[in-house]
This record gives C-alpha cells, structure tokens and sequence, in this order.
C-alpha cells in the first residue's frame, strides 16, 4: 500500500509524468526511433512544465492585488499562502484523496476504451484538487466507512474527467487554436455557460478581438505587451486608490508605486510570454502522440488539456474576462456583506483570472462583444457565491478552497453538498 500511494502522490499526481507517460506510448505505437522518443518526450514535458510554471507564476503575480482590494472594500480577511493551504487541506483525507484520484483516473481511461465518450482527462493537477474536492464533501458530509468512500468517490471523479471533457468538445470548433483537442479544466461549467449565453445576447455582436486600433496603437495587438501595459495600468489604478503610502509600507517591500506597478506588469508579461512558449513545444509533441495512443490502445480519442492553450489566440478576451469576473466577484462579496452572510469570502485572484478569461473566451466565440462580457460577468458571481455555499460543507479542505476554488468547484460542490445531506435526512 505504501508504494502505492507513493506512485499515485509523487508519480501521477504530477502532470507532468502523465503527459510524459502518454508522449512515450503515443510514440512507442508508431515505432518511432528512440532519438525520437527520447527528443519528443523531453521536449512535450518541458513544454508542459512551462505552461504550468508559467500560469502558477501568472497567479501569484496576482497576489498583491489582493490586500490592496481587500483595503479598498474595508474588508479584513487573511489569505493563507498556497503551500500552506495546501498543507492545511490535506490532513484527514490526504489518504482517501490519493486513492480517489488514482481510481478516479483508471475510470476515466475505462470510460474512454469502453464507451462513445472518447476523451481523456490529461489535466492532471486538476483532477487531483478535484478529487481532494470530492473527498472532503463525502467525509465531511457522510458517515461513510473508507471503502465505499473511495468507490464512490473515484466513479464520481471519474465521471467527472469524462463528462466535462465531452461536453466542451463540441464547442472546441467555435474557437482558434483549438483543434486536435478538448479541455479538462475545472472552469467546464463556466465555458458551457458563458458559449450558452453568448448565443442568448450575442447576436449581431463583434468579435471582441477585432477592436479597430489607431495605427500608432498597433503594438497592442500584440499579446505580451498588450497584458504587460494593462496590468501595470491596473496596479497604478488601484494602488492609487489603496493609498501610496500604505501600498509602500504593507504590499510593495518600500518600493513607490510606480515602479512596483511595472515591474509587476513586467512579471506578468513576462509569464505570458513563457506560457506561450511552452503551448507551442507542448502541442507540437503530444498531439500526434496522442493519436498513436488513439489508433492503437483508445480508438478515436481526444485529449483534454488546461486552459492557458488558447490565452495565445485571445489577448483581448483574457484580460476582459478577468476584469469582469473580478468586478462581479467583488459586487457578490459585497451583497453577501450587506446580507451578513455568516461565510466571510472574497474573490480569489488566481481562478478569478484563468476562469474569466476562459469564459470570456468561449463567450466571444458564440456572442461577441456581449457574449465574452456577459459570460465572464456570470462566472465571477458563480465564483464568489458558490464558495460562499461550498466552504461549510468541506470541512478541514476549506483553506485551498478559498485559493484555488474555480468554477467547476463552486457550481458541482455545492450541488452535490446538497445531494448529500437530503439523502442523509431520509
């Protein structure tokens, strides 16, 4: 058991290995030379590895926006840094978590073989939250003994990676840059509802990436200096609004406003630019891999893959959809204040950032204008109430919660929170 739980926390839980692991099968089926395998495999996991570097680092350059924004609402709530939360969340279910996660996973790959729904959940980091995610409501929430606790929870998580993936690949076709795969993050409801909106108010609306720019603008339309420039200009703005002085004294290390906002913006601008990188590495080795592993061990399937992907196609969408999930988010907070709500949250700015602009994204690509805005609108205040809901629910999960809660957690937990406690009450 022990080496067990060894490969699935230190081995699968890192998706890096899995993208590796499938890079090599994908590779081995079509009888590639081993310079080949070798070549194409550490180029795809390094590729990847800049992805996820690259939007972790995104994230956390996020971060100092946070306690500005919380001085700004005269809001006091501590946030606990990542790994720390991520320490905190897992005592108690750190085992059963492991466990459902690795059944979780093999259900998937069954789901895939054995049924229509041919997609393969490749998104690792996700799914292992997710299944910390589903452990925390069943233990906290029922009275379940460890076995049928892990049975349930691996059919649920592998359904989950499978259903999710099915249901945003047919709207792959809408969007650039999105051929060849599906996604597998956890902002899925979000995507399905801001392309479903979209439809709803888009009609006649432009495609938000088409702004007509004065020439002399042009440069903006190029991805990394467009972000670089937006986010330095929203640090200023709201450092400004925080008060210089005390973003000096309590955010910035004593570094004046002006300089910590570009060099902030620079931070950004820089992990887009690696993130960017790692999509084009990534993708020109795993996807005719995958189609190996698709010929010759899962016919016609198609790999889920995050969200950072298509950021490259869509610099206008991204910063959009975050601006609007933020703003919607902190208008959330603020009802929920007023209301005295006995959950005291606050937006989190690492998925409020990714889930924005995929839903804006998507949104765009069904509606427009109006589709990316409405739909990014939507998932900020699915952001900010469905944590509201979720967090009493899950019991010691609650601190990585209140970090990396993206959508997906914030729409099903609740949901299935509930489905809990009715089928307890009878």
């Amino acid at each position: 058991m022990a080496f067990i739980l060894y490969i699935i926390n230190y081995i699968f839980n890192q998706a890096v290995f899995v993208i590796g692991l499938v890079i090599i099968i994908g590779t081995l089926v079509q009888k590639k030379s081993w310079n080949q395998i070798i070549s194409s495999t550490l180029k795809g996991m390094i590729g990847f590895l800049m992805i996820t570097t690259g939007a972790q680092s995104l994230g956390m350059a996020l971060l100092p926006l946070q306690p500005m924004l919380a001085r700004i609402f005269n809001f006091s709530i501590s946030m606990p840094n990542i790994e720390k939360a991520q320490m905190q969340s897992m005592e108690g279910i750190g085992t059963e978590m492991a466990l459902i996660f690795a059944f979780g996973f093999a259900i998937n790959i069954l789901l895939a073989r054995f049924t229509r729904f041919k997609y393969v959940h490749l998104s690792a980091h996700v799914s292992f939250f997710y299944a910390g995610l589903i452990t925390a409501l069943l233990k906290f929430g029922t009275d379940l003994p460890t076995i049928p606790l892990i049975i349930i929870g691996a059919i649920l998580l592998g359904c989950y990676m499978t259903f999710t993936c099915a249901y945003i690949a047919p709207l792959m076709k809408n969007v650039k840059g999105g051929k060849g795969f599906t996604l597998g993050h956890s902002s899925s409801i979000g995507i399905l509802i801001s392309a479903g909106i979209g439809k709803l108010v888009g009609r006649g609306s432009k495609d938000l990436e088409d702004l007509k720019l004065p020439k002399n603008l042009n440069f903006l339309r190029e991805m990394t200096t467009a972000l670089t420039l937006v986010m330095t200009l929203l640090f200023l703005v709201i450092t400004l609004i925080a008060g210089p002085e005390w973003v000096t004294t309590h955010t910035s290390n004593g570094r004046d406003i002006v300089s910590f906002s570009f060099l902030s913006g620079l931070q950004f601008g820089l992990w887009i630019t690696v993130i960017i990188t790692g999509v084009r590495m990534m993708l020109s080795e795993i996807i005719p891999a995958f189609h190996g592993v698709a010929e010759k061990v899962i016919p016609n399937a198609t790999p889920g893959l995050d969200i950072p992907l298509l950021f490259p196609y869509y610099p206008t969408s991204v910063i959009v959809g975050f601006l609007m999930s933020l703003v919607s988010g902190l208008i959330g907070m603020s009802i929920l204040g007023l209301i005295h709500y006995p959950v005291v949250v606050f937006p989190a700015l690492i998925p409020t950032f990714f889930t924005g602009a995929i839903t804006a994204i998507f949104g765009n690509s069904t509606g427009g204008r109006r589709g990316a805005i409405t739909g990014s609108l939507l998932n900020g205040f699915i952001l900010i109430f469905g944590q509201a809901f979720l967090l009493p629910m899950i019991g010691t999960y609650e601190p990585v919660m209140r970090i990396l809660s993206e959508t997906d957690y914030c729409f099903y937990g609740p949901l299935l929170g509930l489905v809990l406690k009715l089928m307890g009450m009878i």
